[in-house]
């Protein structure tokens, strides 16, 4: 029996398969353009159920079958579950699924990309939560507790079926194809990161010197308690600022707080070693609570390192008036001379010169003059200079110089 030739109306079925495919092959086809090709389907599928099926036919349909998969691929907005509850495709009918389908392979393909964009969201939010808490301190703990929680979701299952699903749904409010999704989500999950990082990096510092900025102000308008909350709140925000927690060392000298005083001063050092200043606060510190042993080496380790001539001139101040609570009077003298050799203003040293003359033996004019002298350079704006004018103005009044 000779071979049974194809119908004619198989040619126009097909053609017509084919008519539909071309208006997939834009970038953007639209969802009527994918309806029309599955529709032109079902013909084709109608069709090979009434004839032969022909091997040069099969391999055409099955060259245009793939041709529908790439093309649905590109199409969004499609009403899939929709189309299908109209037409009651049965499930040998595999194009009407080609959304599970692709799904399926897009969830596969993109698990390790969606995996790490979420450990790129889990530390934004623990960049975020961190900067919060250091801004805001516990109003921020809402934040540490996603942070936490998102963490322990994509570190514990991340290829469980719920970190695709929280994947998924985040993928689907962008409305892309599948195939751009993850790298779309792992590119914005990197950019939020780096802002994040940048925003850590660079925004934290500037806002802890504003802090500073203003407990320094505060400190020297005499609003002690809020010079400490300020100079609290920027090294807070920055713990390795060493010139703040300098300036709320100073701010707890001004209230009497030495050990306080003494633990901010070493923090600044801890945070940098060469601020000079710091080793003068310090052992400063060390004074004011009767350590002048401990003082002495801290006054050294500043000046091996001090550059500034006013860091120099506070460190041989205060080592001078170290020497002297130790009972050491000549290497006291040799101090507070070479501190007014660099600064002959420095009241500390003129008050420090005239403790010396005293304990010396000298005569009353020499320690007067030099009482007169604190008296005069030392500034009542600060803490320490109405300390040191309050020390000139009693030893005045014993010496009978006056005021």
């Amino acid at each position: 029996m000779a071979e049974q030739e194809p119908r004619p109306e198989v040619d126009q079925v097909v053609g017509r398969y084919v008519a539909a495919l071309q208006a997939l092959d834009g970038a953007r086809p639209r969802p009527e353009a994918l309806l029309a090709a599955l529709l032109a389907r079902d013909g084709v599928a109608a069709c090979l159920d009434a004839v032969d099926r022909l091997p040069e036919r099969v391999n055409l349909i099955a060259g245009l079958d793939a041709q529908l998969r790439l093309g649905a691929a590109r199409v969004t907005g499609a009403g899939w579950s929709a189309w299908r509850h109209v037409v009651g495709a049965p499930d040998s009918h595999w194009w009407w699924r080609l959304d599970e389908e692709g799904a399926k392979e897009a969830a596969e393909r993109s698990t390790p990309w969606l995996f790490i964009s979420g450990l790129l969201m889990t530390a934004t939010l623990g960049l975020g939560a961190d900067m919060s808490l250091k801004l805001w301190g516990s109003g921020a703990g809402a934040l540490s507790v996603l942070s936490g929680t998102l963490t322990l979701l994509f570190t514990s299952g991340p290829l469980t079926s719920e970190v695709r699903q929280v994947a998924g749904w985040l993928v689907d409010r962008l409305r892309l194809p599948l195939r751009f999704r993850a790298g779309t989500m792992l590119v914005a999950s990197l950019s939020f990161f780096l802002l994040a990082l940048l925003l850590r990096l660079v925004a934290l510092p500037a806002w802890a010197r504003a802090y500073n900025d203003r407990g320094v102000t505060q400190l020297a308008a005499g609003e002690l308690a809020k010079a400490q909350q300020s100079l609290d709140r920027a090294v807070s925000i920055d713990p390795q600022y060493a010139q703040g927690y300098y300036n709320l060392g100073a701010a707890y000298l001004d209230v009497g707080d030495y050990a306080r005083a003494e633990a901010s001063f070493r923090q600044a050092l801890t945070a940098d070693r060469d601020l000079d200043v710091a080793y003068s606060g310090l052992g400063y510190a060390l004074l004011l609570q009767d350590l002048p042993d401990r003082a002495i080496p801290i006054f050294y380790g500043g000046l091996a390192l001090a550059q500034d001539q006013a860091a120099k001139v506070a460190l041989y101040a205060n080592l001078g008036r170290a020497f002297l609570d130790a009972g050491r009077v000549a290497d006291a003298e040799a101090a507070l001379r070479q501190a007014l050799a660099l600064d002959p203003r420095e009241a500390a040293a003129h008050c420090g010169l005239g403790l010396v003359a005293e304990a010396q033996g000298l005569a009353p004019a020499e320690a007067l003059a030099h009482w007169e002298a604190c008296l005069s350079y030392a500034d009542p704006a600060t803490a320490r200079g109405l300390e040191l004018a309050d020390l000139a103005r009693t030893r005045l009044q014993d010496l009978g110089g006056g005021h």
